[in-house]
């Protein structure tokens, strides 16, 4: 399983060292419940105490009125103070000791409340305050924490979206011409902006009902993931006024629009920090975080051309969050991909939210988290939502190595639903420009790219098609492969000619149709019908508002006939099924519906015909 890394997760050894540091000092780790308070609603606080930290007083410091909270030992400088209870010993397997988790309850507060908090560990012994989660020695440098108290959903829009995401870069060069020839795929290939403005009547026709565009700013790199300036297109890829025309164009074929945007840090060439680098009296110096200047600074992982915005310096995130608004509010984007949104904090993403939400009531904001799921799920109330890399583990597991059954991914589905619940969405997906391909990993069967596909479109998270999927696009090396180039093997020209699999195209077409007509499959609750671990075939169904679908998938190389108990479901004996896939039909019959599935293969049965029609952008 080479292809896919979980972050700084990945493997068992770095699971251990996060247990161990979190376990060290005081965390927090954004703990509270409700995890997104609205107006009224008291919230409950957590924090957990290491064996090694000796403290018998914990304090959380907050403030009202946007300012920073500071205090001491139990008492508030700026803000105010609550005073946490302890709530019982643990016994920590791992460091084999005993750790102490307290709790508090901050009152209610009214709608439209940022409460800004910190929270310190002390003890009456004289042991100096250690305050949570960066462990600092005082609050003037501690972590801020935040939430923001009111009732905001993500847009009721995003449920019946079916995304297309694209590289601007390696899509279409526009007005019919051809891709550079550039054979190090790291370099610029000639995709603009126009280009997609070209395709968005093949994108139309596929089916898809939002976009989401690599990041298109000016940089010096094809991927665009090294900013030099946020308000202005990279005039390789076009102008300000071909992306305004886009989001128009676009928003005339029924299409939404998000951007990829990266707040975390920016290019080693952006003005700002070359004047930060160059003179420490410059009003940038405290836009990043220098270690030892000028060379030593906080960056994303090891990458020197990538220095990280201290968005915590109220100037650079108010810069940030101004250039943010302005895509929403001058050009019409109807939101963000958030890259790397695990690294600014959820205080940053609070003022984020709020912010973009002004200026765009209706605007989409979801994280690209690549974390364990109590951290993702942390981001509730701040975020819309988060891409689901944890379903995207599971489905590569199930459908491509086959190192789970089908009983244990159903089980995975069943749990990861109750997780979250249905406030927080989590668009899937089954390749990205990080990874390799899907079609690649499962050694370029489409019989089985099909079937996990299939999979994604029917369950109501928002599903992402990577583009080129959709025509049989693969690739000739792993990203890993020293033979080959990297993550570029993954982000290849787009397929115009006679290479397109044009069988695939009508099947991806035939599942963004199928999820247009059926609400079942858009908004509906999934119902666990059968999951045998021995023929790898699972069933289940969706239903809403009368409409009800079951889906059907084997994953194995064998021919298999099921008969599959309907309790759970509205249907009678003598309901009538129709395949969505080729009109035949079935018959309910002793309470249960009988199936013969081929190798690889999918049925989707409907019930009633869906009538709710997707709405248009107006």
């Amino acid at each position: 399983m080479d292809d896919f890394s979980f972050g700084t997760l990945a493997t068992t050894a770095q699971r251990l060292a996060r247990l161990r540091l979190e376990r060290s000092g005081i965390t927090h780790l954004n703990r509270i419940e409700p995890r997104d308070p609205e107006p009224g609603q008291p919230v409950t606080v957590w924090t957990t105490v290491g064996a090694n930290l000796l403290a018998d007083r914990v304090t959380l410091y907050y403030t009202l009125d946007g300012s920073e909270p500071q205090g001491s030992r139990g008492h508030a400088t700026v803000g105010s103070a609550l005073a946490l209870e302890p709530v019982g010993e643990n016994w920590d397997l791992l460091d084999w000791n005993y750790t102490t988790r307290w709790r508090t309850v901050i009152p209610a507060q009214s709608d439209g409340t940022k409460l800004t908090y910190k929270i310190g560990a002390w003890s009456r012994r004289g042991v100096d305050e250690t305050f949570a989660d960066n462990q600092a020695g005082a609050s003037q440098l501690a972590t801020r924490f935040a939430y923001h108290v009111d009732s905001y959903r993500a847009p009721d829009w995003i449920w019946d979206a079916a995304i297309y995401h694209l590289f601007v870069d390696r899509f279409y060069p526009g007005d019919g011409k051809k891709f550079l020839d550039a054979p190090n795929p790291r370099e610029f290939c000639g995709g603009t902006l126009r280009g997609v403005i070209d395709k968005l009547g093949y994108l139309s026709d596929l089916g898809v009902n939002c976009v989401w565009l690599s990041p298109f700013f000016a940089s010096s790199s094809y991927h665009g993931y090294d900013t030099v300036d946020y308000l202005k297109v990279e005039p390789r890829l076009g102008t300000n006024q071909d992306f305004f025309e886009l989001v128009r164009r676009a928003h005339e074929c029924g299409i939404r629009v998000l951007i990829d945007f990266v707040p975390n840090h920016t290019s080693n060439e952006h003005p700002h920090f070359a004047a930060a680098q160059s003179d420490q009296t410059s009003p940038f110096y405290e836009w990043y975080t220098f270690h030892q200047w000028p060379h030593e600074y906080a960056k994303f992982f090891t990458s020197g051309t990538l220095p990280q915005v201290n968005l915590e310096h109220a100037e650079a995130r108010r810069w940030m969050i101004d250039a943010a608004r302005y895509w929403l509010e001058v050009a019409g984007a109807d939101g963000y991909r958030l890259d790397y949104a695990d690294g600014p904090s959820h205080n940053f993403w609070v003022d984020f939210r709020r912010a973009t939400r002004a200026v765009a009531p209706a605007c989409f904001t979801v994280g690209e988290l690549v974390e364990a799921a109590d951290v993702v799920r942390s981001y509730e109330g701040r975020l819309d939502g988060s891409l689901d890399f944890m379903f995207l583990d599971v489905l590569r597991r199930f459908f491509a190595y086959e190192s789970l059954d089908a009983a244990q991914f159903d089980e995975f589905l069943v749990r990861h639903d109750a997780y979250f619940g249905r406030d927080f969405v989590r668009p899937t997906f089954l390749d990205n420009h990080d990874m390799n391909r899907m079609l690649w990993v499962l050694q370029n069967d489409s019989a089985r790219l099909r079937l996990a596909a299939t999979c994604q479109f029917t369950l109501p998270q928002p599903p992402i098609v990577y583009y080129g999927t959709e025509v049989g696009m693969s690739q000739g090396y792993g990203i890993r492969d020293p033979l080959g180039f990297g993550d570029a093997e993954a982000r290849r020209t787009m397929w115009w000619d006679e290479r397109q699999d044009r069988e695939l195209w009508s099947f991806y077409q035939q599942l963004f149709r199928l999820r247009q007509k059926h609400p079942a499959l858009r908004r509906g609750e999934r119902i666990s019908l059968y999951a045998d671990a021995l023929t790898n075939v699972m069933v289940y169904a969706l239903a809403h508002a009368g409409d009800q679908c079951i889906v059907a998938l084997n994953n194995s190389a064998e021919p298999h006939e099921v008969t599959i108990p309907l309790e759970a479901l509205s249907l009678h004996d003598g309901s009538i099924l129709t395949n969505e896939f080729d009109s035949s039909q079935t018959r309910v019959e002793s309470g249960a519906l009988s199936l013969r599935l081929a190798p690889r293969a999918a049925v989707v049965l409907s019930a009633d015909e869906a009538r709710d029609a997707i709405p248009v952008i107006h």
